[in-house]
């Protein structure tokens, strides 16, 4: 079973994976109504069954039942009110509607129903989609979780091209730390592989803008305009909110707030920094964010944290706190919330242009919430503390936070700590072992910016001719993710039942 959205590459692994395995292919799709003739009349992958996740949920419904709800948060050992405050559109960050609890409560009992359905009445083999972001997507991978049915999902581990599939998003790479039977690689080489991702990274930002200049020539923004009017476009909880003048007042409204934000960090953020007082770097996560908002939890308050990271330092440290440069496409914060940074006595707000290459190889050390950054400094041999679970958290030189009382403790320790070059080649001896090469990260990009996420281009169809090209000219990667996809399946068969009998595949 497939989690299918209109931006998301997984219709193109779906596709690669029908010519190579012999299976049956059912199909959960999140998409506008307009992309919504593309899914059911499109011939490119045969799905057994599909079920648009609009049609089950019903907007103008409000009412609920607590004790089902209560029930099914129970059962399944679903947080609801953890998925709903990690919600961009459901909490802070929805420019277009307000929901209330009741409209909240009501659509999260409607998709717990609807999953319970469909996988009771399929009851899968395996679920394979991409990491959840948005809370229908999240609910679906807890529901998949409490049922026992084996997921799949497809991450980027943000070490150069490498990608992982595994049952949980973004895992952390296990290793073994007795294993002396390997070659050591010295710390600029292993380095090279942190530096590459840096620059997909970059590349992925600056493609976007060309490949949106040249479908942005192709709409016809009039006509698009004029047929969100139909109200039909509006039964998700993504579209509430959304008309053609809200839409250009936002966008209008935006690219003010950008203009004069920007004038305030220019003004008031540090241009350069100093090394010659020890300092501990700090990269504020973009918002919103999967990385704040999902991973990392009960941390989500930047400014909180930064608060009290500042409190935990020793005397005569100072903390820099970087602006991420990504945040010029949502018009930069709040002026108030760099206010609140500017204030603190031992804290400096970092111009975004400044390298943070740069700042992290001349920190004391790096403290993140469950950024890139951890794995940046660990290569350039600075300790870490991070407040979550990432990729290079099982490292002895990275530290988690388990709570922020424990954080001026865990300051002197990470102070006192140093980066282990043989531990880190066991650790990237294991990511190569258990990772892949596929720049999804371009895939990604490529793929939303040509079929839809967000704004106008969330409600333009899908041309059938223009995923057949996108298939053929991207097939080398969807060939990769479909081999790298069927040994994942045929290894949990083998893990999960060795004996060929009957038992219940088990994450």
């Amino acid at each position: 079973m497939f989690w299918l959205e209109n931006y998301s590459i997984h219709f193109g692994i779906a596709e690669a994976l029908q010519k190579k395995y012999d299976c049956e292919l059912y199909g959960v799709i999140s998409c506008s109504p307009k992309q919504k003739d593309f899914f059911k009349s499109q011939k490119l992958v045969e799905f057994k069954k599909k079920w648009f996740v609009r049609e089950h949920v019903n907007l103008k419904k409000h009412k609920y039942d607590i004790n089902n709800l209560q029930s099914l948060e129970k059962s399944m050992k679903i947080q609801i009110s953890k998925i709903i405050y990690g919600d961009r559109l459901f909490y802070k960050f929805n420019k277009y509607h307000l929901f209330t609890n009741q409209e909240i409560l009501s659509i999260i009992e409607q998709e717990l129903n609807f999953y319970n359905e469909i996988l009771d009445e399929i009851s899968p083999d395996f679920v394979i989609m991409r990491a959840p972001e948005f809370q229908d997507i999240e609910l679906f991978y807890e529901v998949c979780k409490a049922k026992k049915i084996p997921i799949l999902i497809l991450s980027s581990m943000k070490f150069g091209a490498r990608c992982i599939i595994s049952n949980r998003p973004y895992p952390p790479i296990q290793f073994n730390k007795n294993n002396k039977q390997i070659s050591i690689k010295k710390i600029d080489e292993l380095r090279a592989n942190v530096q590459e991702y840096s620059k997909i990274y970059k590349n992925v930002f600056s493609s976007e803008g060309k490949i949106n200049s040249k479908i942005s020539q192709k709409i016809d923004a009039g006509k698009l305009l004029f047929s969100m009017f139909n109200s039909s476009n509006m039964n998700s909880y993504h579209d509430v909110g959304k008309t053609p003048k809200s839409i250009l007042i936002k966008f209008f409204s935006t690219l003010l707030r950008t203009f004069f934000r920007k004038k305030f960090l220019d003004k008031n953020t540090k241009m350069s920094f100093s090394s010659t007082k020890p300092y501990a770097y700090f990269p504020l996560h973009a918002e919103p964010d999967v990385a704040i908002l999902r991973i990392g939890e009960f941390y989500s308050d930047q400014i909180n944290v930064i608060k009290n990271i500042a409190q935990s330092l020793p005397v005569g440290m100072d903390l820099l706190v970087k602006e991420h440069p990504a945040m010029w496409m949502v018009g930069w914060r709040n002026k108030n919330f760099y206010k609140q940074i500017i204030e603190l006595p031992n804290v400096k707000l970092i111009h975004p242009s400044i390298s943070s290459e740069a700042m992290i190889q001349k920190s004391a050390f790096v403290i993140t919430i469950a950024g890139t950054a951890a794995l940046e400094a660990t290569f350039y041999n600075k300790p870490t503390i991070v407040f979550s679970d990432i990729n290079c958290s099982t490292l002895s030189s990275v530290f988690k936070i388990e709570r922020l009382d424990e954080l001026p403790k865990t300051i002197n320790k990470c102070l006192n700590s140093k980066v282990d070059l043989i531990e880190l080649n066991q650790y990237f001896n294991q990511v190569e072992e258990s990772t892949f090469v596929c720049n999804i990260e371009d895939l990604n990009v490529v793929s939303s910016n040509l079929f839809g996420m967000g704004g106008l281009l969330n409600m333009n169809p899908i041309s059938e001719t223009q995923m057949k090209l996108f298939l053929k000219k991207r097939k080398d990667d969807f060939k990769i993710l479909a081999d790298e996809h069927i040994k994942k399946i045929e290894f949990e068969k083998i893990k999960c039942n060795p004996m060929g009998n009957n038992k219940t595949y088990e994450n």
